[in-house]
């Protein structure tokens, strides 16, 4: 919009002042317009009204997009992110747009509570009986045994405060749940507080033999 236009004009780039409200604006509209896609999913979630398309996905090319896709804003704040993906790992019947939306949410929460030098590995595997499992660890400083019973609930945080120093709704791990669940599948966390936190999703090879929360249409 205007504000990139705007940092990107070549005389005011060297505006120092400029370019920071300019960024600043930019910064916010786009955490606006997150916000605003997060209300809009719930509300679909809960009218019944969010569809799963079905079809084949290939796990391997999802997680190889999705860690190209975050590792610049990892680099930028000095994380490593790594990718490890089982050998030879299915197809499976799911929701590509759906899946990528459940585990950006995941790797985006592990980049936020991170800190400067920490590690996040993302993994893919088959687990029994005809499953996959994709998981996200981080090295942050993990979740409290109280908060993880309820870190899925509707508009929760680690941090509660009104002083807390990290930003968002508390809608994203909510929605991934809704999500998770619409695909046939479970997600949950594991975690020792100052030791990082794994989030982990496990869904079905094959596609749910009914809707979960949806329609289902398969394609």
């Amino acid at each position: 919009g205007f504000a990139e236009l705007l940092s990107n004009h070549p005389g005011l780039k060297e505006d120092i002042k400029t370019n920071r409200f300019a960024m600043n604006i930019l910064t916010s509209a786009k955490s606006l317009l997150g916000i605003i896609n997060e209300l809009l999913d719930l509300a679909k979630i809960e009218a019944g009204k969010m569809e799963v398309h079905i079809e084949k996905v290939s796990v391997a090319d999802l997680c190889e997009n999705l860690y190209n896709l975050v590792k610049p804003i990892a680099e930028k704040k000095q994380l490593q992110l790594d990718l490890n993906v089982e050998d030879n790992i299915p197809l499976m019947d799911s929701d590509p747009g759906k899946l990528q939306q459940i585990l950006y949410n995941l790797l985006s929460n592990g980049i936020k509570f991170t800190p400067e030098g920490g590690r996040i590995v993302l993994r893919a595997q088959t687990v029994p009986p005809e499953q996959i499992r994709i998981s996200v660890t981080d090295t942050g400083p993990g979740i409290p045994p109280e908060a993880q019973q309820v870190i899925f609930e509707k508009f929760r945080q680690v941090d509660g405060s009104v002083a807390r120093t990290h930003g968002g709704t508390g809608l994203g791990l909510a929605i991934s749940k809704e999500l998770t669940l619409m695909l046939g599948g479970t997600i949950a966390v594991a975690s020792v507080p100052g030791e990082g936190a794994t989030f982990s999703v496990t869904l079905p090879l094959r596609a749910p033999e009914r809707e979960i929360n949806a329609p289902l249409v398969n394609l």
